[in-house]
């Protein structure tokens, strides 16, 4: 469906390019036009070919999720340039003839970039994701079968079903197990670490000061020496 639904909206997309470059071929729309009359000949097709352009944005990302950043870049280029060419014919102005004409330049820009835009969703209609294709075709097969169908494959599955749900269960609970030990050895491990830094500590307090030690040493031959000569 969304394939289909994207073909629908490029042939829409395409029509409404046409009909803007037509009027703006033929003359019947002019930079020479006041704001006022340049905007309603055109509003109702600007403002469709936004909505196109959104609605197949969102189709081209599900169609070819890797080329967001493309798909997403155009889509901007396009819908900014559209705002701006309805700003500028809303702006209020004194000179009405200057706004027209810098409206229409964003106009005839806005026509560049729907046919950037036009290409690339040809290109990705064409071309969709081989894995989002597959998938989407899955699908489409799967719907086609009726209820009745999806009832007997249920049924078919129950079995196969039941084995994968009980494995599931066992999987929970070793890893439950699995959790319960890990913890166990991780504050088997803090105790123990605890357990050797107090032994340290112990260790480094009962060790005799070595400078205090030279220090007896030093001063025992100068008490020696005192006593004899008393």
């Amino acid at each position: 469906m969304i394939r289909e639904e994207l073909d629908r909206r490029i042939g829409e997309f395409e029509q409404l390019l046409q009909k803007i470059a037509s009027a703006n071929a033929s003359g019947v729309l002019s930079e020479k036009l006041p704001p006022s009359k340049l905007l309603e000949k055109t509003e109702k097709y600007v403002t469709r070919l936004s909505e196109v352009a959104i609605s197949n944005q969102e189709s081209m990302l599900i169609l070819r999720p890797e080329k967001t950043p493309t798909i997403k870049a155009k889509y901007r280029n396009l819908t900014q340039t559209l705002t701006t060419f309805k700003d500028i014919l809303l702006q209020n102005t004194s000179d009405p003839v200057a706004n027209s004409r810098l409206a229409f330049e964003q106009l005839r820009k806005a026509l560049t970039d729907g046919s950037d835009y036009l290409f690339l969703m040809r290109e990705i209609r064409d071309n969709p994701s081989p894995l989002i294709n597959h998938m989407l075709d899955l699908k489409e097969a799967a719907g086609k079968k009726g209820s009745a169908t999806r009832i007997r494959a249920a049924e078919d599955t129950k079995p196969l079903t039941e084995y994968v749900m009980k494995h599931i269960e066992e999987l929970n609970t070793g890893l439950t197990e699995l959790e319960k030990r890990i913890a166990e050895i991780r504050q088997a491990a803090r105790e123990l670490q605890e357990e050797s830094l107090k032994a340290f500590s112990r260790k480094t307090e009962e060790q005799p000061n070595p400078a205090e030690n030279k220090t007896e040493k030093r001063q025992l031959p100068l008490s020696n020496f005192k006593a004899e000569q008393n």
